[in-house]
């Protein structure tokens, strides 16, 4: 196949329609059903199902589909790795964060980064890390909490402590304040829910759901109720009028990793090389997660 197939590919995978392919690739409609008939038949195998009002990828269409993402993610690296200048960095980054990584840390590595290289081009998607393990194909670099991404090179970025916080002068309300919980994996919470039936001796029901972990966060300091947050976000809770404790499970401390997840090979991008190291450096410097 050659590239300009594979680009299709992809571009019929998100646009879902024919008509839509084509206004994306600027060529006519009859086209791209013609080329795509010939990669079927190419391939002996169909790749997507025609409806009436969308097309739906098939078995072996999701496989092909991933096999043209990879190539076409392979050639802009190549080409990157080609045209780079010898002493300066440029070319794209492409970055997938967990949301809480890019409400704390990533705004912080972003403006170091693009003051000492603005001629690279940012990409960036910030979401759940199971959004940015779904599309990790489309990112030079992920940044995820609580698990690692398989056939990728993991490195731990660092593991945080957790604390069960609550405003002071609600103490004596504490088996009736609302327990406040933001969107995590379910191995996570379950963690949480171990942790609150230990303490409190009764069944963990969070009367307040929250996708955030931002949200969550500002339901707290307006004293309405309690919760358990990660040591990056605790870090500047006022001690004086709220209560940080840390968590523990079945005398455990509840610990929370995060991953830097790569392509080994993709670190021979000067720009993706710079972003680690930088991230690690700002990571470092918050002396959040140490391993001490």
């Amino acid at each position: 196949m050659k590239i300009d197939d594979y680009r299709l590919l992809v571009a019929l995978d998100e646009a879902e329609t024919l008509r839509k392919a084509a206004e994306m690739l600027y060529i006519s409609q009859p086209a791209v059903s013609q080329r795509l008939k010939t990669i079927e038949n190419d391939w002996g195998t169909e790749i997507f199902i025609r409806t009436k009002k969308k097309l739906i990828v098939t078995t072996h269409g999701e496989v092909i589909i991933n096999h043209a993402r990879k190539m076409l993610k392979e050639e802009t690296n190549l080409k990157e790795m080609i045209h780079s200048s010898e002493g300066i960095i440029n070319g794209n980054l492409s970055i997938g964060v967990s949301s809480l990584i890019g409400q704390t840390v990533l705004p912080k590595v972003l403006e170091r980064f693009v003051q000492d290289y603005p001629n690279v081009k940012i990409q960036l998607q910030v979401g759940s890390s199971t959004r940015i393990m779904n599309n990790k194909h489309d990112f030079h670099v992920s940044v995820i909490r609580g698990t690692k991404i398989m056939n990728l090179t993991n490195e731990r970025l660092m593991r945080e402590k957790h604390y069960f916080i609550y405003p002071k002068h609600k103490l004596d309300l504490l088996d009736t304040l609302p327990m406040i919980e933001f969107q995590a994996d379910p191995v996570y919470l379950k963690e949480i829910e171990m942790w609150y039936t230990e303490l409190f001796n009764k069944e963990y029901a969070p009367q307040i759901k929250t996708d955030q972990i931002a949200t969550c966060k500002a339901l707290l300091l307006s004293g309405v109720g309690m919760t358990v947050l990660p040591e990056i976000v605790a870090e500047d809770i006022n001690r004086e009028e709220f209560e940080v404790q840390l968590v523990q499970v079945n005398e455990q401390e509840l610990l929370r990793d995060t991953y830097i997840s790569f392509e080994n090979d993709i670190l021979s991008l000067p720009q993706v090389s710079a972003f680690i190291t930088m991230l690690k450096e700002v990571v470092s410097e918050l002396k959040i997660g140490s391993d001490e």
